[in-house]
């Protein structure tokens, strides 16, 4: 593993300490490991919170701080509980996916589900992922990129160029492997995590991103998820949300008003069939608006709205083509979302939700 310092973490069941155990101890416990998820020979380091009641393995120099992996050695009684019946959607749906690679990197096999990869939409796009730069903090210690998946673009790669260390963070065992292929020579920090249990002590981040995932955990859950960031970061620190409205964005809902109202229909019935079916995980999804932000939280006040893209990919699809100066709509739209960032923050599709602790 990168040479850090472990003193940062905490077991996300017991808020305890972390302690690195000796490789006599670490063979101790593999021999009593029996969970499903992993093979126990796959594991080569572990840590144990203080109290040693559970053991935390490392595998490909990822820590797994997920409680799922964990192994209990106490004798009180394992008070870790059961994954939620959504986030498991989420973790089964991150652990089954595939990679392709686009451009050199590991990428998800679905990302052409969400992202316009064609070439006339190619600098609008790539110029949405540099914009959270803007509102990290300039330099420090720890970036902690919470559900960091592989890392699968380079303007997403150099978000944390001037930090000394990324934390990345996932609930996917696999997006982390790519992560660290992806990151290749810099200095990464790989945890299996749950973003609503951050198994960090509080304020030891510079900086905390967080793109394109809060809309993945329940929606009772996204509430805690948003106070374990912002209790990770330390005082001066940014915490950046790249958010999805979905129909709480009005621009979306009134550039694509029939398809829209197909597209909620569609939501709200996918939700229904995945109750009811056993089949292929289904990604969970669950927009909040504007307003909740605004209302649920001690630090409201604090929270800020700008313009990460003000677009989807429906939009892109149905109005830029070549033959409609499709290019030159594109960099008008990106030039207006760098001058009136707030503004398309608040009615655009993907506004960066800002916190400065």
């Amino acid at each position: 593993m990168v040479n850090f310092d472990y003193s940062i973490l905490v077991c996300p069941v017991t808020k305890e300490s972390l302690k690195l155990l000796t490789k006599e101890e670490v063979l101790q416990r593999v021999q009593n490991y029996n969970q499903k998820l992993l093979q126990a020979d796959q594991i080569t380091e572990g840590f144990a919170n203080i109290s040693d009641t559970y053991f935390y393995p490392v595998i490909y120099d990822i820590i797994l701080l997920l409680p799922v992996y964990a192994l209990y050695t106490g004798n009180d009684g394992d008070s870790r509980g059961k994954m939620a019946f959504d986030k498991k959607r989420v973790f089964n749906y991150y652990n089954q996916i595939s990679y392709q690679v686009r451009d050199g990197l590991h990428v998800y096999e679905d990302s052409a589900k969400w992202v316009d990869y064609r070439d006339i939409a190619n600098e609008y796009i790539r110029h949405s992922f540099t914009r959270a730069k803007q509102h990290l903090n300039q330099q420090g210690k720890y970036l902690l990129d919470i559900a960091s998946g592989p890392i699968g673009l380079q303007e997403y790669a150099d978000l944390s160029e001037n930090f000394e260390v990324r934390i990345c963070a996932d609930i996917s065992v696999n997006a982390l492997i790519q992560a660290k292929q992806n990151f290749g020579h810099r200095r990464g920090i790989y945890l299996c995590a749950d973003i609503s249990h951050i198994p960090l002590k509080d304020g030891v981040c510079d900086s905390v991103l967080c793109q394109h995932t809060l809309y993945h955990i329940p929606k009772k859950e996204q509430k805690t998820a948003v106070r374990e960031m912002f209790r990770v970061a330390g005082k001066g620190a940014s915490v950046v949300i790249v958010y999805s409205l979905f129909y709480h964005s009005w621009f979306m809902n009134l550039a694509l008003f029939p398809f829209q109202i197909y597209r909620v229909l569609r939501h709200f019935a996918g939700k229904v069939y995945v109750r009811m079916s056993g089949n292929k995980p289904r990604l969970y999804f669950y927009p909040h608006s504007i307003g909740w932000f605004k209302r649920n939280f001690e630090f409201s006040n604090s929270i800020k709205f700008y313009c990460w893209r003000s677009t989807n990919k429906y939009f892109l699809k149905a109005f830029v083509h070549p033959w409609l100066g499709g290019k030159k709509l594109l960099q008008w739209l990106m030039r207006n979302e760098d001058r009136n960032s707030t503004f398309w923050g608040k009615f655009g599709e993907y506004p960066m939700i800002v916190i400065k602790k």
